[in-house]
């Protein structure tokens, strides 16, 4: 699972959506994941929707209004959904034909996985359904993928503004921003050397296993740092806020989660970092939290780069 919590919802009015959604996507935050409905309006659009994959890994839940207008209705855009896809779960939702009506048009198609729902009812029926979704991967193994997952978005953010504020500057601004780098690499050279010096010394698998790349995400993070204070660069200069919270709060909890070591039986659900602090279940749904908003603001400063 990711940070994102992807629904089609299929629905000709496009304003109840939108007004449902704020509702949903706010509850959703509040756990640390982040709402993404894409709407559909008829049957054709669904079909399209079906045509280009997305059903494949990308979509969680679908949302689908039994009177779609123009006699269209919700059991034809089940049927044709689960032509594709047989086990998605499936919301169907009304306000005007009642859940048993509901619940007795799915049956007569002979569709599953369906769960009905009154208009009035369906932000509960939302939530219950991704709460059942999430309790099945919030220990401690499935959170640490998502937080990979979603910190390695964030690592691809960084390195595409990277190569956009290289790309802006003049040949000298270019020439200046790769011997910035070099000098970095020139530092982590050394401290290899000194390590494997170390290591010779007072040999050790623990001593062994610290050893690191030459470029490493903390480097590009102080780069991009380095970058959002240049004068060429300084009306994105709000962007330094975000990487001070990226660096400060949330690369030290990402890579204790990394390393950590799952216990085979049960459902782990806390870690202890290098420090002896406990990070368990409700500090890592604040990570998430706080990986979500901080990702939007990665998003919006790489936006910013490249217009």
């Amino acid at each position: 699972m990711r940070l994102d919590f992807n629904v089609l919802w299929v629905d000709d009015q496009p304003n109840y959506v939108a007004s449902q959604s704020k509702s949903i996507t706010q509850k959703m935050a509040n756990e640390g994941f982040d709402f993404r409905p894409k709407l559909c309006e008829t049957l054709d659009e669904v079909g399209a929707q079906i045509s280009e994959d997305v059903f494949t890994d990308e979509i969680d839940l679908i949302l689908v209004d039994w009177d779609l207008g123009n006699n269209e209705y919700g059991e034809d855009a089940i049927e044709r959904v689960r032509e594709i896809v047989r086990y998605k779960d499936v919301i169907f939702y009304s306000g005007q034909a009642t859940v048993t009506e509901l619940q007795q048009k799915a049956f007569d198609r002979k569709l599953e996985g369906v769960y009905c729902a009154s208009r009035g009812e369906l932000i509960d029926e939302v939530i219950g359904v991704f709460e059942s979704l999430i309790k099945k991967v919030l220990d401690l193994d499935h959170t640490r993928g998502i937080v990979m997952g979603a910190t390695s978005d964030i690592d691809d953010m960084i390195k595409t503004c990277l190569t956009l504020a290289h790309n802006k500057l003049d040949e000298e601004g270019k020439a200046k921003f790769i011997k910035d780098a070099l000098e970095l690499v020139d530092i982590q050279v050394v401290n290899i050397a000194k390590q494997g010096e170390r290591l010779k010394s007072s040999p050790s698998m623990e001593a062994l296993f610290k050893a690191h790349m030459l470029i490493t995400s903390d480097h590009r993070l102080r780069m991009l740092a380095s970058v959002l204070d240049m004068k060429e660069f300084e009306v994105h200069a709000a962007g330094a806020v975000t990487l001070k919270r990226y660096r400060e709060h949330v690369v030290h909890d990402r890579n204790t989660l990394g390393h950590a070591v799952l216990v085979p039986e049960g459902k782990p659900n806390s870690v202890i970092d290098d420090t002896g602090r406990i990070v368990d279940i409700v500090q890592m749904r604040e990570l998430r939290k706080l990986i979500l908003n901080l990702r939007a603001e990665f998003r919006a400063l790489l936006d910013a780069m490249r217009a």
